[in-house]
């Protein structure tokens, strides 16, 4: 089975009374992104800028026409959706005239020819305009079955299907809210596939059904006067359309009062359950935060609707994962060319740089603490962000190098290099104001500053180290959250004592508090000690390792810790300490 997608996006036309989209080729284009991905779509995907009718109708045409039986064809469509006196859906084009609209733009008829005479059993597509839901009204099912002896990857459904950003009557809206504007709908489906949010059955797949109700529920949400709407024909079953990516799941289960809270039959019980999800979805605990808002989106559909008002509340106030600021160029955009460059793996930069930039300090009269650093030196390629209090420091691998050179990013930008997630490797170059990002012809283009005489915060640890600590994360985790939630004093430091226990046990609790906190089993080498930090501080570096064990290295109890994981090499966390009163 082939998996083709085409998608045609339209954002510049002719007619003066025809707007610019200038989200429709950037939406397109992250879409398209995400599709060919090999761990999420695999798709063949086939992307066409303000093509001339003649030539969109010959791209549809070659697409439908040349699939095979078992194909999967997703077709997207993204530009002015239009009606004529008679009601009839048209898409527009740069070459479209408002008077002529038979002649000059892409009809609705056209496509359903196209999708009548396609042999592909699996064929689905996205309008993303205004009016869209009228593209659906008139098309006839096809007769479509199973032959003898299809596969099983095959028999899970077959059929065509229409998903639509609009009803026939309503506008499909731009959100022009942050840097660059997007377009609700396909924001929606985008989100959903890139978070996994939209596997909502949460079988690994985003099938189809998946994907149509989590979009459909995000957009009417945040915009009640846009109703999308699927139409399906001679569909046979669910079709899964792409893999969930892989998300850091949370490995404990949730204490049984908050699960049976969720069950309750007492609308009281299952709004409390949704409260307290929302305030675990604000965890500096990651995984933590982003398993309380996947239940959360598990809950939507409860048949209360004061429930449902809690639940989508708490969604929409949950914290989101940054989104990207900056926009994708092509190679023609390129303005940067310099011999300091280097080039890293892609997994590698865009892992490091979205940790990193969470540990910036918001605080915008420290300037240099905004920014993520990267710098090039004596073959090594390091990149570090602080606030002063914690200092978050990567190592990555080298694939290929120019000259040295030290830049530095503004935090919020840097989030934006997850647009090369699931990339094999990508080239940095450096110039005076500006940072490029190539990656296949993807480009980024980032400012830039220098700061001179940036203090290296790793020379601060003591090289005596006198304690290490071995400890799995997630019951680190788990401790230090549950002693957070039970104390009444959250503005002091929490301590994490080695020197009142007969065996290796670390105890966690708040000095003054009458409850014993929690303790949780490590492996010691060296002194006993007593230290102290921010809570929260300490909750945000342990989360930002994957791995399973972390290691903390102690030189003295008022100095600064370094925190590490045999797993992640290349990642080291340096953790200021609260002084103790004696």
């Amino acid at each position: 089975m082939a998996k083709t997608a085409l998608l045609i996006s339209c954002g510049t036309y002719s007619d003066s009374r025809l707007q610019p989209l200038p989200s429709s080729i950037p939406d397109g284009a992250r879409f398209a992104d995400l599709l060919e991905r090999p761990s999420l779509g695999g798709f063949n995907v086939h992307v066409v800028n303000d093509a001339t009718l003649v030539a969109a109708q010959r791209k549809i045409h070659d697409t439908l026409s040349s699939a095979a039986f078992d194909d999967l064809v997703l077709l997207y469509l993204s530009s002015h959706g239009l009606k004529d006196i008679f009601g009839r859906f048209y898409l527009a084009l740069p070459e479209t005239d408002l008077s002529a609209l038979p002649a000059t733009a892409l009809s609705g008829r056209f496509i359903r020819e196209q999708m009548n005479d396609t042999v592909a059993r699996k064929l689905v597509i996205i309008l993303d305009s205004c009016f869209s839901g009228a593209f659906g009204r008139d098309l006839v099912a096809k007769s479509i079955s199973l032959s003898e002896g299809t596969p099983d990857e095959f028999t899970e459904g077959t059929g065509h299907a229409v998903l639509a950003a609009s009803s026939p009557i309503q506008y499909a809206l731009e959100d022009g809210s942050g840097e660059a504007p997007t377009s609700v709908f396909t924001r929606a489906i985008c989100d959903g596939i890139a978070t996994g949010a939209a596997d909502i059955d949460s079988d690994g797949w985003i099938s189809l059904n998946d994907l149509f109700e989590y979009s459909a529920k995000e957009v009417s949400f945040r915009y009640p006067l846009q109703t999308p709407q699927m139409s399906c024909f001679g569909l046979d079953g669910d079709i899964k359309l792409l893999r969930a990516p892989s998300v850091p799941r949370f490995n404990a289960e949730w204490p049984p009062d908050i699960e049976e809270a969720t069950k309750s039959i007492h609308t009281e019980l299952r709004i409390a359950a949704a409260h307290v999800l929302g305030r675990i979805a604000h965890s500096p605990n990651t995984d933590r935060a982003g398993a309380a808002l996947r239940k959360l989106r598990q809950l939507r559909d409860d048949y209360h609707p004061e429930v449902r008002e809690e639940i989508e509340h708490q969604i929409a106030v949950a914290p989101k994962k940054p989104r990207r600021k900056v926009p994708i160029r092509t190679i023609e955009d390129k303005q940067v060319r310099s011999p300091k460059w280097v080039e890293v793996p892609a997994s590698s930069l865009v892992n490091a740089s979205q940790v990193a930039a969470t540990f910036v300090s918001r605080d915008a009269s420290y300037e240099i603490y905004s920014y993520v650093h990267y710098t090039f030196s004596n073959e090594e390629m390091k990149l570090w962000a602080t606030d002063r209090y914690r200092i978050d420091i990567w190592r990555l691998p080298i694939l290929g190098k120019g000259d040295d050179f030290a830049t530095s990013l503004p935090g919020d930008l840097a989030f934006s290099l997850k647009a090369f997630n699931g990339k094999k490797k990508v080239r940095m170059e450096v110039g005076d104001t500006v940072c490029e990002f190539d990656c296949n012809g993807k480009l980024l283009s980032i400012r830039s500053a220098k700061f001179d005489n940036l203090p290296d915060y790793e020379s601060m640890m003591g090289k005596d180290v006198t304690t290490s600590i071995h400890v799995a994360r997630i019951p680190l985790l788990d401790a230090l959250e549950r002693t957070l939630a039970a104390t009444n004093a959250r503005n002091s430091p929490i301590i994490l004592d080695l020197t009142g226990s007969a065996g290796d046990a670390l105890e966690l609790y708040f000095e003054g508090e009458l409850f014993p906190g929690e303790s949780v089993p490590v492996k010691l080498a060296g002194e006993r000690v007593k230290l102290a930090f921010n809570a929260n501080f300490a909750i945000a570096a342990v989360s930002s390792f994957s791995n399973g064990t972390i290691s903390i290295s102690v030189t003295n109890p008022n100095k600064p810790v370094l925190i590490t994981s045999d797993g992640e090499p290349e990642h080291r966390h340096i953790l200021m300490p609260v002084r103790l009163s004696k």
